[in-house]
């Protein structure tokens, strides 16, 4: 049987989805990415409901596909954060879907893909599998059946408490053979951010047990992983549900003894609890790389108690001023939110005016959108669409010209590289440095008259820059 694997959202799908992968591979299964053009006897498409574009998408994405299955009997799957969230909806405006499950649900997802699972509809709560089969007999019909006849408790769906746990090692098969891989330490989130739905669909943060993690990073870099990335809602707290303590900068010691060239990238740093512990090791640890995305999403004190942030202003800016006096080749990336309800020209403006100080080397911004069941869905003096448009084009402009002045910086340094790919018929590759984070940020294209694979490193002198990418020769 084959199994086409679609992956729609954020880094932590990715690597459900592997699982998933490797959970078929290991029943005998062809596992790959979905390819319209050989559609597979069975396509399992895991969704974002993160933001509304995210949802539209997915919604999009699942009816493609369920128009192939008319066409071709391909087995219709659908998956993820989307399918926790609003599975009742999904189901009576799309019948072509065969089973639908939330979040987590990775063994039990498997069992519905080779048709052994009782039931076809399945929402996560608590680390459990829940049937809403058990709730109505109806829901397990053909997808053929009438919208009026499935019927579904809805406040206990729609009051489900997911749970995301991976409580042991999972076999694990990548789609692709690039040389990064996300190693996913935690999911779910504890903050109470009320711009984010993210809580409603993932739940409680769940640490992953840390020997899961080293078992998860040797079998990555064995599989040919050079760059591991650390992926979380949060990874700053990181253990403090399994002892108590935030156990980020010991688990990082534990990942750099591990064997091997390779390098660690850190993604998703609340800036609350980004310690000096966590700095230092940064500092001690070659193999980490000199990059930190820290998602500050405002730096406007009001602003940032109506996003319910678990930090202020004045601490944030001392972190930022910190972490360039202790890692002053470090490059940082953040993202932020414009038009969130009641932001007044002054608080837009302090922001830019922080934006400035700080001069960030990768930058990206939201306009912020009104997601339901979230507490700023309900907060007065929402912006207008345009108006929000307007400020993220203009935070947008000056980050491009703050990114082209790095860029033109590194013209002449020379730069450690992982290389990713070679252009056909030419002696171009493209690969990254510690600056730059895969799909992204730019990329180095530089010139060697050797050989090169996918996933060597090589020092390469950079000779031009234009606003985000660079160009360089082999040094």
């Amino acid at each position: 049987m084959r199994v086409g694997l679609v992956t729609l959202g954020c880094d932590k799908n990715t690597v459900d989805n592997e699982y998933l992968s490797g959970l078929l591979a290991k029943e005998g299964m062809t596992v790959e990415v979905a390819d319209e053009q050989r559609p597979p006897d069975v396509v399992v498409i895991t969704t974002c409901g993160f933001l509304q574009a995210a949802k539209d998408q997915s919604v999009a994405e699942i009816r493609r596909w369920a128009s192939i299955r008319q066409k071709h009997g391909t087995r219709l799957g659908v998956i993820g954060c989307l399918a926790q969230r609003n599975g009742e909806q999904l189901l009576r405006d799309i019948p072509q879907i065969d089973f639908l499950a939330g979040v987590g649900d990775f063994e039990r997802v498997a069992r519905m893909v080779v048709g052994e699972a009782k039931s076809r509809f399945v929402a996560n709560t608590g680390g459990e599998s829940w049937d809403l089969a058990q709730q109505s007999p109806s829901a397990v019909a053909e997808v053929t059946t009438a919208e009026s006849d499935i019927e579904f408790d809805d406040r206990k769906f729609s009051s489900a408490a997911p749970r995301v746990l991976v409580p042991r090692t999972l076999p694990r098969q990548r789609l692709d053979r690039r040389p990064h891989g996300f190693l996913k330490i935690s999911d779910g989130c504890n903050h109470t951010c009320t711009f984010c739905s993210i809580p409603l669909m993932k739940g409680i943060y769940t640490s992953v047990p840390r020997q899961v993690v080293l078992d998860e990073a040797r079998r990555l870099l064995d599989d040919g992983v050079r760059e591991l990335n650390i992926v979380a809602q949060d990874i700053t707290k990181y253990g403090l549900d399994l002892e108590k303590r935030m156990m980020l900068p010991e688990l990082l010691k534990d990942l750099c003894a591990l064997e091997g060239k390779f390098w660690i990238r850190l993604f998703y740093l609340y800036p609350s609890t980004v310690t000096r512990d966590l700095v230092a090791v940064m500092k001690e640890e070659p193999k980490i790389a000199r990059y930190l995305d820290v998602p500050l999403q405002h730096l406007h004190e009001d602003v940032l108690r109506r996003m319910k942030r678990p930090h202020d202003r004045a601490r944030t800016m001392d972190m930022l001023r910190y972490l360039r006096s202790e890692l002053p080749d470090v490059t940082m990336r953040t993202t932020f939110i414009v038009g969130f309800p009641g932001e007044s020209t002054a608080e837009f403006n302090t922001l830019l005016d922080a934006m400035e100080e700080i001069r960030f080397e990768r930058l990206g911004v939201f306009a912020y959108s009104r997601e339901e069941g979230t507490p700023a869905a309900a907060l007065p003096n929402q912006i207008p669409d345009k108006q929000k448009q307007r400020r993220r084009e203009k935070l947008m402009k000056r980050q491009a010209e703050i990114s082209a002045d790095w860029a033109e910086a590194q013209v002449g340094k020379t730069r450690e590289v992982l290389v990713e790919g070679r252009v056909p018929d030419s002696n171009w590759y493209v690969g990254r440095s510690h600056s730059e984070a895969a799909d992204i940020d730019g990329v180095i294209r530089f010139q060697s008259d050797r050989d090169l694979n996918t996933g060597d490193f090589l020092n390469v002198k950079i000779v031009a820059s234009d606003v985000y990418d660079l160009e360089g020769v082999e040094a």
